[in-house]
């Protein structure tokens, strides 16, 4: 037999040796089966899809997000009275503040009424009241309406429409509570809020 005749034998002999489809070439070196890779790639959606289910629960958990002080402010409200015979209630959320000690809440309550060049107040004040088994506190406004006022003699043309204030109330800046208030029927409520200035040594005499 002669040498090319001899090699193809050779060859078929191979060939038929080796199962078909296995990427066999005739020359070089032999190609690693295709089908382990394919299956390692189809796996690979698999993976990603649960380390990014697994990344958003991780996720999920480091920021889940607080509740806010204005959520909890409305929960502690739950524990005020809703109403109070001949009043209207108020209802004051404080923003909160790095230095709430050196702070007051002014409450201020009156009517709307026509004013001029005397100076008016109405009777009456706040009265503090506390909730019964919780510790807190809210304000009434008790008043009966009457009006005191200086007596001068003003220039024709000076009435014009104010607000006349019964005795106000310096109250504690709290931003972790609700400010409740009940003003009478007919009465408005106003607040403000004053800041402390320095301290200083008072001088000897």
């Amino acid at each position: 037999m002669r040498p090319g005749t001899r090699a193809a034998a050779r060859r078929g002999r191979i060939a038929t040796q080796w199962p078909a489809g296995a990427g066999l070439l005739d020359s070089g070196p032999m190609r690693i089966p295709s089908r382990p890779r394919r299956r390692a790639i189809a796996g690979a959606p698999g993976a990603a899809v649960l380390a990014a289910l697994l990344s958003a629960c991780a996720h999920n958990t480091m920021t889940a997000p607080a509740p806010t002080a204005q959520a909890a402010i409305r929960h502690e409200l739950e524990a005020f009275p809703r109403q109070l015979a001949g009043h209207v209630r108020h209802v004051i959320e404080l923003p909160a503040l790095p230095d709430e000690e050196d702070h007051k809440l002014e409450l201020i309550g009156g009517r709307a009424m026509t004013v001029d060049c005397n100076t008016r107040g109405l009777d009456g004040g706040f009265q503090a009241r506390d909730v019964p088994g919780w510790g807190y506190g809210y304000w009434v406004l008790q008043s009966r309406g009457q009006v005191r006022s200086t007596l001068m003699m003003c220039p024709p043309g000076s009435e014009k429409p104010g607000f006349v204030a019964a005795e106000p109330a310096l109250v504690r800046y709290n931003s972790k509570l609700p400010v409740v208030v009940f003003v009478p029927e007919g009465y408005a409520l106003r607040w403000r809020v004053w800041r402390a200035g320095a301290t200083q040594e008072a001088p000897l005499r």
